[in-house]
Order: C-alpha cells, then sequence, then structure tokens
C-alpha cells in the first residue's frame, strides 16, 4: 500500500497526453510545459506523473512539500517498506556486499585519507566499511533510528538531518556519494548545488538513481510513490550542468535499470548548456515509455522469473551468511571482504 504523504493531487488534469502547465517547474530548464504521462502509482492510487517537454525529465505534479517528505522519510520511511525500525540480519548482508563494491568505486577516485560523504547512508555500512579502508568517513542520514543504529553498531558518525537542513562545511569533501537518493528528493538541483558547495574543487560526486528507461519494470510498475523524479542519462548530466558540476562519465547498467554518473566540481564552473544535453530528450523518452505502456503482462516473463529466481538465490546467500556471525560488524567484515555477487 502506498503513502498518504505522495497523492496531494486532486484528480485534474490527468489524462494520459494531456499537455498541461505543471504547478511544480522542471528543475532542468525552470519550464512548467509537460505532457501527462501516468496518473497511477504502481499501487493504483492516484499520481500525477509528467514530463517535461523542454528536457524530457519525468517527475512527479504536484509535489508533497519539504516539510512532509523530511517528516515522512525521517519517521514512516523504513518501517513502511522495510517492516522495521533497524535493518534486518540479512539487509545488513546486503548492505556489506554492496559497501564493498562502492568502496571500490571511491577508490578509483581518491587516496586513502580522503574525506568521503556519504548522502542517505541508512544503516552506515558504507561508513564502516571506508573507515576500514583508510578513509575519512562521514554520513547524512535523516531516519533517526537508522542513523542511531549505525552509530552505536559501528561507531560511525551519522549527520541525523536531511540533505536540506544538514549543517555541511564548504569545499570539504573529496567524495560525496548519493545511491538511490536524489529521486526522493523534493528540490535534485538544490541538492546537487548544496553537494557542490561541500565539494572540494577537483572532488568527485558518485551517483546512482533508477532509469526510467528500466526494461526490468513494467509500465505500471515504474511509478513508485516515493520517487519524484525519474531520471535517465541526458537528463542526469543536463542536471549536473545547470547546478555547476562536470559530468565526467553516465551510464547505464544490464538492462538500463540504473543510471550511475561520475561528477566533477571543478575549478571554474563549467558553461551552462543544458539544452545540447537533453536534446530530442521528450520526444525519445516518450516514444519508448508509450511503447512499454502499450506491453502486456506476458511480455518479458523470462526476465520477471529470472528476476525472482536471482532474489531467492540472493536472499538464501544473505541469511546464510548472517546466521553465521555473532554480531553485525563482524558480518560486514565477512561480506564486504567477500564481495561474493
Amino acid at each position: 500500500m502506498a503513502h498518504r504523504v505522495f497523492h496531494a493531487w486532486d484528480g485534474s488534469n490527468g489524462e494520459i497526453g494531456r499537455h498541461v502547465d505543471a504547478l511544480a517547474p522542471c528543475p532542468i530548464s525552470g519550464s512548467r510545459q509537460a505532457v501527462v504521462l501516468h496518473n497511477r502509482d504502481r499501487y493504483g492510487y492516484p499520481l500525477r506523473t509528467v514530463i517535461s517537454k523542454a528536457s524530457g525529465l519525468v517527475y512527479v505534479d504536484p509535489r508533497p512539500d519539504d516539510d512532509a517528505i523530511d517528516d515522512f522519510y525521517r519517521n514512516s520511511y523504513r518501517r513502511y517498506y522495510k517492516s522495521a525500525a533497524v535493518p534486518k540480519w540479512k539487509h545488513t548482508a546486503r548492505n556489506a556486499r554492496i559497501a564493498g563494491q562502492r568502496i571500490t568505486m571511491v577508490q578509483s577516485l581518491a587516496p586513502k585519507g580522503a574525506a568521503v560523504l556519504d548522502v542517505g547512508t541508512g544503516s552506515g555500512e558504507l561508513l564502516y566499511v571506508g573507515n576500514r579502508h583508510g578513509y575519512k568517513m562521514q554520513g547524512i542520514e535523516v531516519d533517526h533510528a537508522y542513523s542511531q543504529f549505525g552509530r552505536q553498531s559501528y561507531g560511525v558518525k551519522i549527520i541525523n538531518q536531511s540533505l536540506l537542513h544538514a549543517s555541511l562545511p564548504d569545499n570539504h569533501f573529496d567524495v560525496v556519494t548519493c545511491f538511490h537518493v536524489l529521486e526522493h528528493l523534493a528540490d535534485p538541483a538544490a541538492a546537487l548545488r548544496k553537494i557542490a558547495a561541500t565539494l572540494k574543487p577537483g572532488g568527485y560526486l558518485l551517483l546512482e538513481v533508477p532509469n526510467v528507461e528500466s526494461l526490468d519494470a513494467r509500465f505500471s510498475q515504474k511509478w513508485h510513490p516515493g520517487h519524484l523524479f525519474h531520471f535517465n542519462c541526458p537528463t542526469i548530466a543536463a542536471l549536473a550542468n545547470v547546478c555547476g558540476l562536470e559530468t565526467q562519465t553516465v551510464h547505464t547498467c544490464d538492462r538500463r535499470s540504473i543510471v550511475g554518473a561520475t561528477i566533477k566540481k571543478t575549478s571554474t564552473p563549467p558553461e551552462i548548456d543544458w539544452q545540447t544535453r537533453v536534446d530530442g530528450n521528450f520526444e525519445q523518452t516518450w516514444q519508448l515509455l508509450m511503447s512499454q505502456s502499450q506491453q502486456g503482462w506476458l511480455s518479458g516473463w523470462q526476465v520477471r522469473l529470472k528476476r525472482v529466481q536471482d532474489k531467492v538465490h540472493r536472499n538464501f546467500r544473505e541469511w546464510a551468511a548472517a546466521i553465521t556471525q555473532p554480531n553485525r560488524r563482524q558480518l560486514v567484515d565477512k561480506v564486504a571482504e567477500r564481495r561474493y555477487e
């Protein structure tokens, strides 16, 4: 079931394909000219999703305000979607495996001793693994229970605030990581500008978001109510540009489910030219998503079946790893170093 915070829409101007003036402007172009892409979330509740005609960025309109979002993620999100106030042991194993992979990414950008900030750090496994690899790690996590869990379980530094409200030093961090956070924020441009301010010149942002073009999720299942923005490669590059950052690489993974980007804060901000980065993106994204919307339930069933099989296999490995360890730190040590797939 979806959460009421995300369903402020009154039902007007929700016909798919209708050209509308969005209540919120596109954060890339500033334009409100948009087309209604869908009018339900993945659970069937009313939720209007539009696509900007200027940039091709897909976003929820209208959006809840910052305070409502902050309260939801501080007090309800993980209990609502994870059914637990603190991580289950299998989730610790999963987080540890991913943390090992992500620290390898950090190592490619900065030497030991570098200052690293993880935005949306959750229960802190990445911070713990990074500290053990010689980095000066710090995290931001809005969820109170997860922040407290991370501090107590791993002895890591976590600011229990939203990125919007966190007090961060200017020109301080060598690397900022932001994995699967930007899509949840009401103002992703403000978030990137704040990250840019706290990065040193020459510092890097490692960013991951879900890809709206994903071939894994059926059209009706793409619209998670907590995902206020749906990016692809062009819109990530364009958003970074308008925020004064330079995209070094942007890519997708197999089946295009994720957009990953390495973004740099250069000594001199790049020339603002978001138009070039999204040229033709509206038409291409609209056509792709409308094509996906016409696919029946049986389309791609083999891929979905394999995903279920992989999930069962993954869960088994995570539980098997968890039951062999007496505490969370030893579990993270074991799994992060093994980096099993």
